[in-house]
């Protein structure tokens, strides 16, 4: 695949220097805080479309979301929208996406015990909080609260996912979890939970206890704010 000019993958001679050099340098000398949102995504763009201005495609892109993290929250369809970015592009900013989630991933995969939701909250929104369908996580923890498994186990839809206590607790017992973290998105941005939250919550608690399996916790994501079922407040 080439980037989205079409052409060679090395700049030319005039572009390579001047501008994007000045970018590269204060960010190698100052790091991300000399910069404005909109010149850090336009250094960003530089490695993905090499041939042409990128401070106009920075600029339209903060515009149209809203801001430099939300850019990174958008499907591929809604990226192509904006003026500049073709599918090398938006491609480039869902890698970019998945980089993130793989080191937060890491991060609690190392962590040695998970005692409290904001231990996880922030690798959890980053891995679900952006799809525009509901998703069920499950994390799978040993009695020391550490990590086990993590997985998605179901998709629904715009507004609901379906609820299968018997693929969770699967999934559970599969990996000898002693204990559950329920993990869901809402699309529409409200992560307060809804009755039917609660419900699921309760079930779910009580079958788990049956195999000697306790749930944690119960998180409902959105890209920006999580919610804890558990101890009512945001994390």
């Amino acid at each position: 695949m080439t980037p989205d000019s079409t052409a060679a993958i090395s700049e030319p001679k005039n572009l390579r220097s001047g501008h994007r050099v000045r970018l590269r340098e204060r960010l190698l000398k100052a790091g991300r805080i000399a910069f404005a949102d909109h010149e850090l995504l336009e250094l960003l763009l530089t490695y993905a479309i090499p041939y042409k201005d990128t401070k106009a495609t920075a600029k339209l892109l903060i515009e149209r979301f809203g801001s430099f993290a939300a850019i990174f929250d958008q499907p591929r369809e809604r990226l192509l929208e904006v003026k500049g970015v073709g599918p090398y592009c938006a491609t480039f900013f869902l890698a970019i996406r998945e980089f993130m989630v793989r080191y937060l991933e890491q991060e609690v995969e190392y962590t040695h015990i998970i005692s409290q939701p904001e231990d996880i909250a922030v690798f959890v929104r980053t891995h679900l909080a952006a799809n525009q369908r509901e998703y069920l996580m499950i994390l799978c923890l040993n009695n020391a609260n550490q990590l086990l498994y993590h997985t998605n186990v179901i998709e629904g839809t715009v507004d609901r996912a379906p609820f299968y206590p018997r693929e969770i607790l699967k999934v559970a017992l599969l990996h000898n979890a002693t204990r559950l973290i329920l993990v869901h998105n809402h699309p529409g941005g409200d992560p307060i939970p809804s009755e039917n939250d609660h419900l699921i919550t309760r079930r779910l608690e009580q079958l788990a206890l049956e195999f000697d399996i306790r749930l944690f916790d119960h998180l409902i994501v959105t890209p920006r704010k999580a919610f804890s079922l558990f101890t009512g407040r945001y994390v």
